[in-house]
């Protein structure tokens, strides 16, 4: 509920004043959420505000690929400050450079974070590896040119499900 999310902003404000290594919140889901009425525009902005009351504190924000379309976040827009930019279904990634730009241009000027799933939720299945493959070849560009910020991996529960996948994720990145 919108009252819970904000006295749960506020303990991460409460908490970022001891714990410096505290770097803001992560709001998942957040089209779904506004779509379905759990929460207005206002709430997103006032939990926003809250969580500036510790003003190095910044509000990471999921939006899924096929969430790309503007007048849905213009709402909100303005009280993100990290895009978490996911691909929800895997055969997507082979349009992950146009969706990429399509955020870039939606969310201009802000910080950019590449989700990086191992489990196709869809297919119920690991992602496929020459998909995979694909991705993470695209984040190594992407971290060169600037494109993105940074990337996250979710997650921990999921590599003893997706072995292959891990192993080959955590390969790479050593490699790379």
């Amino acid at each position: 509920s919108p009252r819970a999310m904000l006295e749960e902003t506020r303990n991460v404000v409460r908490l970022s004043r001891t714990y410096k290594n505290v770097a803001g919140g992560f709001f998942d889901d957040v089209l779904l959420s506004l779509r379905d009425g759990k929460m207005t525009p206002g709430e997103f902005e006032q939990m926003y505000r809250t969580l500036k009351e510790n003003q190095r504190l910044k509000l990471w924000t999921v939006v899924y690929t096929h969430e790309l379309d503007a007048e849905h976040w213009a709402p909100i827009q303005p009280f993100i400050d990290v895009v978490n930019l996911w691909v929800w279904n895997a055969e997507d990634l082979v349009h992950l450079d146009r969706d990429l730009e399509r955020a870039r241009s939606i969310f201009s000027g802000k910080i950019i974070n590449l989700g990086c799933y191992l489990r196709d939720y869809p297919g119920h299945r690991g992602v496929p590896m020459h998909l995979l493959k694909l991705q993470w070849e695209k984040v190594v560009k992407y971290l060169g040119s600037g494109a993105i910020s940074g990337y996250s991996i979710l997650g921990a529960t999921l590599i003893d499900d997706h072995l292959e996948q891990a192993r080959w994720v955590r390969d790479f990145i050593a490699a790379n």
